[in-house]
């Protein structure tokens, strides 16, 4: 069974959904609005809260264009990092002590070396690997060869750039690996969420989890993905959808819609059951009665041999099943039969017993 433990959480097939709640930037470079994201991540019942950790300079050149439309032009990638990347290691610190404290499991994701071992520093059960640096194999190493297990999303990578990208993990001695479909467009619109992705995932890597980071809008999509295969959801989350510096908070889940999905997800996962068309216990009551049997068309008295005029085939399906009809034409009775009545095979003996 491929199961990866997050904290003291196993994430897999046969473990309920593991949820992130991805917190990203949208503390908007507050440390007190940070905190209010893992109050709020608290109250939606999530399996953990995921934040994002980098400095501009490290991340991007300051000419380097946006990849997203919030409405807001000339401005560039440089210059909405940097209003979000304030935050100083005290703060980081205060988090992830703040989340111990809130009984929720914290972690994030690197963009840097720096950022990797402040967080690892901190004792974080977990690294993410962005989609954006699923290329980016000297960071990947680095993350790996701290031994923690690894969320690694996969939007606009080919095929052999997530095998290497795995491989290069594997390579450090790191096999804790949770591969996350992942669509890079914000907001995603559901023609283009791919799930099938999960399933082609599944079967390309199936000693790994496979999981979904999802961009659309509302919680169907991601809903759908556990049909899919998908063993772990991260969706962005906000405690207020109207704050505007992080672009993210338009997209996000906030606590309703987190609980609302977490909700689903229980009832999605007791929905799936067997893949094998067996004797469901639920069923139990319909095959007794609801089935049908061979009946008495007519009273039959002790020692009659059966003929077809004398049977009919009526609910309930206590009795002789309707495939047996003409095989025991000829039979002959072994007491009185009643008219309307289900004949069993104590009811009957072959003729020539």
């Amino acid at each position: 069974m491929t199961e990866v433990k997050i904290g003291n959480i196993l994430v897999g097939d046969n473990h309920p959904c593991f949820t992130i709640a991805e917190a990203g930037a949208n503390h908007d470079g507050s440390i007190e609005q940070a905190l209010k994201l893992i109050d709020a991540a608290k109250e939606s019942r999530v399996d953990s809260i995921k934040f994002q950790t980098y400095k501009a300079s490290k991340l991007t050149t300051k000419s380097a264009p946006k990849y997203w439309d919030d409405g807001k032009k000339n401005e560039t990638q440089f210059d909405v990092f940097k209003k979000l990347d304030i935050l100083t290691n005290d703060n980081w610190k205060e988090i992830f002590e703040y989340s111990s404290k809130k009984g929720i499991m914290a972690f994030s994701t690197p963009f840097d070396f720096d950022s990797v071992d402040l967080l690892y520093s901190f004792g974080v059960p977990a690294f993410k690997i962005a989609s954006a640096d699923i290329t980016d194999i000297p960071l990947i190493e680095y993350v790996a060869a701290k031994k923690l297990p690894i969320f690694i999303s996969t939007g606009m990578a080919s095929q052999d750039e997530i095998f290497e990208a795995v491989e290069a993990i594997k390579n450090q001695g790191n096999h804790d690996i949770i591969i996350m479909h992942c669509i890079t467009s914000y907001p995603t619109k559901f023609e283009d969420s791919n799930l099938s992705m999960i399933t082609s995932l599944k079967k390309q890597f199936p000693n790994h989890v496979i999981g979904f980071s999802d961009h659309t809008l509302g919680t169907t999509v991601a809903l759908c993905s556990i049909f899919y295969g998908s063993s772990c959801i991260e969706k962005h989350f906000t405690f207020n959808k109207t704050l505007s510096t992080s672009p993210d908070h338009r997209l996000s889940l906030d606590v309703s819609d987190f609980q609302k999905l977490i909700s689903e997800l229980r009832i999605a996962e007791s929905s799936r059951g067997s893949s094998l068309r067996e004797n469901f216990q639920s069923e139990s009551e319909a095959v007794k009665f609801a089935r049908r049997s061979l009946v008495s068309k007519m009273r039959i008295p002790k020692g009659t041999k059966i003929t077809k005029d004398m049977l009919d085939i009526k609910r309930p399906g206590t009795g002789i099943k309707p495939k047996y009809f003409s095989q025991i034409i000829g039979y002959i009775a072994q007491h009185d039969i009643d008219e309307d009545m289900t004949i069993k095979w104590s009811d009957i003996k072959e003729k020539n017993e």
